[in-house]
């Protein structure tokens, strides 16, 4: 029997979707002034009648107290004090998008929050499917002790049973009390509190449905509350704290009394609990693919912001403000509110427009912004290593080439690896800087045959084969172009000193994809669609033919069984004659299809090289009605078994997955791996999050992972939701694989390493002059299996070095400085310092638990 109702204020933050997101932001901002005067208002309540208020995160919190009075401030530090302002951790609600380093920044406003007197312990992640994983391990490090989730059925599922509560455990041991609650509109919408026309009849429903189910063995029930019209960034009411009162004392069941996540948190944890452990894997990451430029943009960005921090550590000329703040702009693209409400159903509006420019905004400032630290970065290292050459000036046209860009004297670049291993690679000579752009992006976007420009065509682009140490840098010439005599070409096919790659000219994708150490020919064909091939499908129908949402429904709408789909192949495939060039093997195809004014694949093996790449262009044409395009990954395997990286932890698909969460789609960091126990491939696509896993299974809504087949599908476009994201969208599109086979069943290590490499590409500058050694580095690790993040230290003391094992075991690393600190400490994800570490000819002992991440600080 239920006695006891907690209800806990709050409004849902979405950056957008009723509002534009800057007004968004100032809405938040007169919420908690909002709210605190409501909290003042309600004071001589009774105690459980008495007003508390929730800011759901951390961002817009942070834009208040920036700006608020000093007397705001200290008003709004008494409430928190007393426990009736609560503040959760999350810094916006997020998709699975972000990188390890990027969730670990959204953590730092809990500590600069603290720095000023906020007490945090709890957080709440509302509307979203899920969470990842590596947050069971985050949060606790952190002293948040409970994660409260609402989440919105629709077009999704929550884990049963719902509501409920268990202990999770993270994939390193960490350990979370977790809520899995209803969606905030249980509230005010469905149990209509505060209304005196129906709250009897529909709050009596909801507590006799939720007690009726007997896998739930409490005998309270906890319910969050916001607006009863702006349910998303919506304003806080006294109504409810007066209903309180009054429902109380008339001797009304159940009791309720308002509360906060961090004050249900202690309820929760006097009951004995479960213990449940894997992702908590999104419904709705399928949204990203709606707007596939900009996530691929964004993907990108994660990795170059992370070189670029890496080399400002190195150098001592990271802004740790400026970082966190690109850190957060990355985030915002990958929040999860994505667009207007109105996006699908008025798709030209202005303020649908308006809110898309603004969100498509933060990928693109993030990119610029990341381009332009990376290039401070980079000129750093560069100044400190060597000197410019002669200097090119701006070509009105009345020079010559000679004349206006003179030969710099360099023979030599200085190419940057910021991996923690020795690398191998093939590197390009840069187009000519010319000097134009000492401490500006131009040293990245120099365009190629204009006039006024310093770069020549594609045609006289040199080539090296550069040995570089693990985060460090060489001088490497390019004074002839490397060795490549294992590369062969003949119509149809390209090879390499470990493959033989053969395109199939009915569809375009590969007919043969050879493996000569091996002796096995990957290629596979499944439902008639080739390795690398594009498959295009639409939906006969509208949307509700994939959802019929209905929010009357318990789970806000019903998943149709026999989704209607259509798919096709190219209708035209056009192979290009194979050539070699720049010490690579490739071949183009171009194809004429459903969904695209045109698209072209290139086929590429380097030379002496392990890797297969396989990279689309499409032309996409703007499509309105339900759609997907997909890249299709046949394998020749047997039964097949899946890994994936899941925000940074290797994962067993089904397996290491909470119940009720998403097999129908996967959300990829970097890497996706399938083997049947004997050979396998691993597929690293670069700028597509989305899998498919054993086939297309797009309208299962699958309860458990069932393959069809040993399938990748790249899931790379589509507009299937009806709200906040994408009704279409057009133009250019670049989707990038990579992929790799290997003997045996997946190592984790080696996929980690192999993806890492394909999404890092070595940096190289050109026309400085060296000076000193030929080669040189930061630090070196003993082992692998270790992902390395550098960054400056927030408050500006030492270098932060954070390890997380992707290996899967305990162990010892070492780590080796090549200028020997003068301390090193073990230290939280919010960089609060611990133990000291005992430093041995400039090297440090590391204990690295399995899947653990663990921090340095670095003096």
């Amino acid at each position: 029997m239920i006695e006891t109702l907690y209800v806990a204020n709050h409004t849902h933050t979405d950056i957008g979707f009723t509002d534009h997101q800057d007004v968004c932001f100032r809405q938040h901002a007169e919420f908690i002034s909002q709210a605190m005067d409501v909290i003042e208002a309600t004071a001589d309540h009774p105690e459980e009648a008495r007003f508390r208020w929730t800011c759901e995160v951390t961002g817009p919190l942070e834009k208040y107290l920036a700006t608020a009075s000093e007397g705001e401030v200290d008003r709004f530090l008494r409430h928190n004090a007393s426990g009736a302002m609560d503040v959760a951790a999350m810094q916006y609600n997020l998709t699975p998008l972000l990188g390890v380093e990027q969730m670990v920044r959204s953590l730092m406003p809990v500590r600069r929050l603290r720095e000023r007197g906020v007490r945090i312990r709890s957080a709440m992640q509302d509307d979203v499917n899920g969470i990842s994983w590596l947050f069971a391990d985050l949060l606790p490090a952190i002293g948040v002790d409970t994660l409260t989730l609402a989440i919105n059925q629709m077009r999704g599922r929550a884990p049963k049973p719902l509501p409920g509560a268990f202990w999770w455990e993270g994939p390193a041991g960490g350990r979370l009390l977790c809520w899995n609650g209803l969606h905030y509109l249980f509230g005010r919408s469905v149990a209509k509190l505060a209304d005196p026309r129906y709250v009897e009849r529909d709050l009596a429903a909801l507590v006799r449905r939720v007690q009726s189910d007997p896998d739930y063995p409490y005998d309270f029930l906890y319910v969050e509350a916001t607006h009863p019209m702006r349910v998303d960034n919506g304003p806080p009411e006294r109504r409810v704290s007066d209903f309180v009162a009054e429902w109380n004392a008339a001797g009304r069941t159940p009791r309720i009394e308002l509360t906060t996540p961090a004050a249900f948190g202690d309820v929760l944890r006097r009951h004995e609990l479960p213990t449940w452990r894997g992702d908590w894997t999104d419904w709705w990451s399928d949204g990203a693919a709606s707007s596939a430029y900009e996530t691929g943009l964004n993907r990108s960005t994660h990795e170059l912001l992370g070189a670029a921090e890496a080399i400002a550590a190195w150098t001592g000329t990271g802004d740790p403000e400026r970082l966190d703040a690109l850190y957060e702009q990355m985030s915002l693209y990958d929040e999860h509110t994505w667009g207007a409400f109105a996006s699908v159903a008025r798709p030209d509006s202005l303020f649908t427009k308006a809110q898309w420019n603004r969100k498509s905004g933060y990928a693109y400032g993030a990119a610029m912004e990341t381009h332009d630290v990376l290039a401070r970065a980079a000129g750093a290292l560069a100044r400190r290593e060597g000197e410019p050459g002669a200097e090119s000036r701006f070509n009105l046209g009345d020079l010559s080439y000679e004349e206006a860009f003179p030969h710099s004297g360099a023979d030599e670049w200085l190419v940057i690896n910021t991996l923690p291993h020795a690398r191998r690679v093939l590197v390009e000579e840069p187009e000519v800087r010319a000097g134009g752009a000492p401490r500006g992006m131009l040293d990245m976007f120099f365009p190629r045959d204009v006039p006024w420009g310093g770069a020549r065509s594609l045609e006289d682009v040199r080539v090296a084969r550069a040995e570089l140490p693990p985060c460090g840098w060489a001088w490497v010439r390019f004074d002839g172009e490397p060795a490549a005599a294992d590369l062969a070409v003949a119509p149809g096919v390209i090879e390499n000193a470990h493959y033989r790659v053969e395109v199939d000219p009915a569809t375009g994708g590969l007919r043969s994809w050879l493996d000569k150490e091996l002796g096995h020919d990957f290629a596979g064909e499944q439902d008639g669609h080739r390795l690398g091939q594009y498959v295009y499908e639409r939906v006969e129908g509208d949307r509700r033919a994939l959802f019929a949402d209905d929010f009357s429904e318990w789970d806000f709408g019903v998943w149709p069984q026999d989704v209607p789909l259509r798919r096709s192949a190219p209708a035209r495939v056009t192979v290009g004659e194979p050539e070699i060039s720049r010490g690579r093997a490739s071949i183009a195809v171009a194809i004429e299809a459903e969904g695209v004014r045109g698209a072209t694949c290139r086929y590429t093996l380097q030379s002496d090289r392990r890797a297969l790449e396989i990279d689309w262009t499409l032309d996409k044409l703007a499509q309105p009605e339900p759609e997907s395009v997909y890249i299709a990954f046949p394998f020749a395997l047997g039964a097949p078994g899946f890994r994936a990286d899941l925000n940074g932890v290797a994962c067993t698909p089904d397996i290491d997955q909470l119940n009720g969460t998403v097999r129908d789609w996967y959300p990829l960091r970097r890497w996706v791996d399938v083997s049947d126990g004997e050979r396998g491939v691993t597929l690293a696509p670069l700028d597509a999050p989305l899998a498919q896993l054993g086939g297309i299974t797009t309208g299962r809504a699958a309860y458990e992972l069932q393959p069809d087949g040993p399938a990748v599908y790249s899931w790379a476009l589509n507009n299937h939701w009806s709200v906040n994201f994408r009704a279409f969208q057009e133009g250019e599109i670049p989707l990038r694989y990579r992929l790799t086979t290997h003997a045996g069943a997946c190592d984790d290590a080696a996929a980690a390493r192999f993806a890492a490499e394909a999404a890092t590409p070595p940096l190289v500058l050109r026309d400085w002059l060296r000076r000193g050694d030929e080669r040189g580095g930061f630090l070196e690790l003993d082992g692998d299996g270790v992902e390395l993040a550098l960054k400056p230290a927030e408050d500006g003391d030492g270098i932060v070095a954070r390890l997380h094992d992707q290996r899967g075991e305990a162990r010892v690393v070492r780590l080796s400085f090549a200028t020997p600190p003068a301390s090193v400490h073990l230290t939280s994800p919010l960089e609060h310092d611990g133990e000291s570490l005992e430093l041995r000819d400039g090297a440090v002992a590391v204990l690295l638990g399995a899947r653990a991440l663990v921090s340095l600080r670095v003096r």
